[in-house]
């Protein structure tokens, strides 16, 4: 269970260069992105990165671009996963319940964004965005920063999510680039299995927060919905 449990944070390295691919079709494209095209070397990093965790079992890229470090990447991303069993046993409700304690553990004396008041919301936003600009460093690394909770949602007894915005800062050829991402995680249960879906996307402005937590609340149900036509 263990591994399960770290597992859901330790994908978030996965950025935006994602173009596209093709799956089986069971799982349903977050709403306004397309399925990735094949092959690319990105895939390829991304397959080898979740191979570490489960089966990547989705791809998908929006059409939209907004500029990273002076490169357009798309605007938004998204990737599903089966995660792998760690027991013997399949998972269950109760296995669900041990991994939402252990998240919310994660973020212990934390209070979710989303629980203040729409100005304090607001004004953390845009300091969040305001956060984002290039300085001067000697070395060339990439690391994340303590992420902000915005939400912790039990959607129900076999699924939940979580949003938070995630601080990135890239340093190059003596420049160091801060971007951040808002970030869109949801773990379901589905007959003994469980399955990680990730939505990211660019944090621009409020917007892309409120956005990601629609978008990823509406994928997980119409992934549970598809699941169980299948």
């Amino acid at each position: 269970m263990k591994s399960q449990i770290s597992s859901f944070g330790l994908l978030a390295i996965v950025l935006f260069s994602l173009p596209a691919w093709s799956t089986d079709g069971v799982i349903p494209a977050p709403q306004g992105l397309s399925v990735c095209a094949a092959e690319s070397q990105q895939l390829i990093a991304m397959r080898r990165i979740a191979a570490q965790f489960g089966t990547l079992v989705g791809c998908f890229v929006s059409h939209d671009q907004a500029p990273v470090n002076g490169v357009d990447k798309p605007v938004e991303s998204a990737f599903a996963l089966t995660l792998f069993q760690s027991e013997s046993e399949p998972f269950t409700e109760a296995s669900v319940d041990q991994l939402y304690a252990a998240t919310k553990r994660q973020w212990e004396n934390v209070k979710p964004l989303w629980d203040t008041d729409k100005a304090a919301y607001e004004q953390r936003i845009r300091e969040l965005v305001r956060e984002t600009s290039p300085s001067t460093s000697a070395k060339t690394t990439m690391s994340i920063e303590q992420p902000v909770l915005v939400s912790m949602q039990r959607i129900n007894p076999g699924s939940y999510t979580v949003v938070s915005i995630r601080p990135r800062r890239i340093s190059k050829d003596g420049l160091t680039f801060s971007f951040n991402t808002a970030e869109g995680n949801a773990l379901i249960l589905n007959e003994g299995k469980l399955i990680r879906l990730t939505i990211q996307r660019q944090l621009r402005g409020q917007g892309d927060v409120d956005a990601v937590k629609s978008g990823i609340t509406g994928w997980a149900q119409d992934t549970s919905k598809a699941l169980l036509k299948n």
